[in-house]
């Protein structure tokens, strides 16, 4: 009787058991049962839906033919992809300056077989040797190999400072409100991580404008709040259209809390006046707007009746800087100008006129990563500062640089010329940058078809002139522009020859794509 009941209660013990596992696994998450955690419906979709169109689906599928051209295929009528989707001079041709890469050698090498080594000066000239020494001083004797300040190095900051009081005609400028940065990218998406409390807070941002700032409101889910520029008029600012556009944002419950002026312009290839940059700077005054002034391009000037006019030096012909009445961060790079280093991944931001509190959370948001890439800040200040006059390298370094400079002028002029001889094209003349950003007319079956597949009809167009010649760009919608234009955005990077050549085969492909769509 007692076997029984002791089998009894284990049985009932086992059922019951079986049941809580049951009713357990009901309410197991159902997560669980999946093969990943992070799935493209699990993921954030502020970065789902971020969109960077100078990387976009034309870049991807040129490179797509690029390895298929490489394999040997001979399916396509040329044999190599040109690309003029990113201003990314050395990967075109251009070839680096001489004295900062000597400087950075020397730098880099161990004393012992670079500054110290018994034939130094027969291989490099005495003043690389001499700036070599004073970058591995400034470095504190740790070499390029070592972690910075997150700020940068001082002496190296002190050296942008110094080139901003110059170029700024001697307005003060502090190497403590000075960030180096990875490109001026990073410092720009740091501003605009402070700037987005919530997702009611929007920036002003020109439409067209350069995709890091649409990319990153959205990852930040942030308000974009679009200002027309004026394509009839050299894509100039119009006052009036400021104001309308910050209105209607207010209206729409916005809370505008910055504006981004790029200067010169990307894609649009303008030099804005000192009019023009003034009456933006009293803007952002006058409705407590924080400036970011991208003025990465502020050496690539190249209509002889246009002149850089930065930010800074108009908030202080205004008195806003004096009377501190202005909050500007302003943005340069080695990237960009006629040093062309983008892979080395160097920039800066000047803070002017912001809270002291708020300099200390973005130099906490800078150390988060550390500091930027050694080498890309020793390239800063090589561009900051470079030999002076009188010294053995003075007279080379600065004829390669009017050598670029004279070269890109050039090819200014040959793309915007060339592409507005087009029938059906409208291209602005480019004053500055790197880009042409022509308007293109499209057949109505084009634009269609386009509809009909799902994309904007200038990625259509701009899938067509890759396949068929080559060509990489960047088509007009990934940046921003008025309901019903159609265009794209080219370098003029590439050799002389080779924009000449890529003009003409553009002017092709526009013929046959208009007749392919108009039967």
């Amino acid at each position: 009787m007692k076997n029984c009941s002791r089998a009894l209660l284990i049985s009932l013990g086992a059922a019951a058991f079986l049941d809580h596992v049951n009713a357990a696994s009901r309410y197991m998450d159902p997560v669980t049962d999946m093969k990943k955690r992070l799935t493209e419906d699990t993921m954030s979709p502020a970065l789902k839906g971020m969109e960077y169109a100078v990387r976009g689906s034309v870049v991807i599928a040129a490179d797509k033919i690029n390895d298929e051209l490489q394999s040997g295929t001979k399916k396509y009528p040329f044999d190599s992809i040109v690309y003029t989707n990113i201003g990314n001079p050395h990967s075109v041709g251009q070839r680096p300056l001489t004295w900062p890469r000597q400087v950075m050698a020397l730098v880099d090498l161990p004393d012992e077989i670079g500054v110290d080594h018994p034939d130094v000066e027969k291989m490099f000239p005495a003043d690389a040797i001499q700036r070599a020494r004073e970058m591995k001083k400034g470095l504190g004797g740790h070499g390029s190999g070592a972690y910075s300040h997150s700020k940068g190095v001082k002496m190296f900051r002190e050296d942008v400072a110094s080139f901003i009081q110059k170029r700024d005609g001697g307005v003060p400028a502090n190497a403590e409100d000075i960030f180096l940065s990875n490109g001026a990218s990073e410092a720009i998406k740091y501003v605009l991580t402070a700037l987005i409390a919530d997702s009611s807070c929007g920036v002003m941002i020109p439409i067209p404008q350069y995709p890091i700032y649409s990319a990153s409101l959205d990852l930040l889910q942030g308000k974009k709040v679009g200002y027309f520029l004026d394509e009839r008029r050299n894509w100039d600012l119009n006052m009036q259209e400021l104001e309308r556009s910050l209105l209607e944002a207010k209206k729409n419950g916005v809370n505008v809390v910055g504006f981004v002026l790029i200067n010169p312009g990307n894609p649009t290839g303008q030099v804005l006046s000192k009019k023009a940059v003034q009456d933006v700077v009293q803007f952002c005054s006058k409705h407590k707007l924080v400036l970011l002034a991208d003025e990465v391009y502020q050496e690539n000037v190249y209509d002889d009746d246009a002149e850089f006019y930065s930010a800074k030096r108009a908030a202080f012909d205004t008195g806003l800087l004096q009377n501190d009445e202005i909050e500007l961060a302003s943005f340069h790079s080695i990237s960009k100008g006629v040093f062309g280093e983008c892979g080395r991944r160097g920039g800066y931001m000047e803070l002017v006129g912001f809270d002291g509190k708020v300099k200390d959370h973005l130099y906490k948001l800078a150390s988060s990563s550390l500091c930027s890439t050694i080498s890309g800040q020793m390239m800063v200040s090589l561009m900051a500062r470079g030999p002076n006059p009188g010294d053995q390298s003075y007279r080379s370094h600065e004829a390669e640089k009017s050598s670029i400079s004279e070269s890109l002028k050039k090819r200014a002029k040959l793309v915007s010329k060339g592409l507005n001889s087009i029938p059906g094209f409208s291209c602005q003349p480019a004053q500055g940058a790197m880009y042409c950003f022509p308007r293109v007319d499209l057949p109505e079956g084009a634009i269609q078809d386009a509809h009909s597949r799902g994309m904007a009809p200038d990625t259509v167009y701009a899938i067509s002139l890759l396949e068929r010649t080559g060509i990489c760009v960047v088509p007009a919608s990934g940046f921003g522009q008025e309901a019903g234009r159609y265009g794209f955005r080219t370098t003029f990077l590439p050799s002389e020859e080779k924009m000449a050549r890529a003009v003409e085969l553009i002017r092709q492909h526009h013929e046959e794509f208009c007749s392919k769509y108009s039967g």
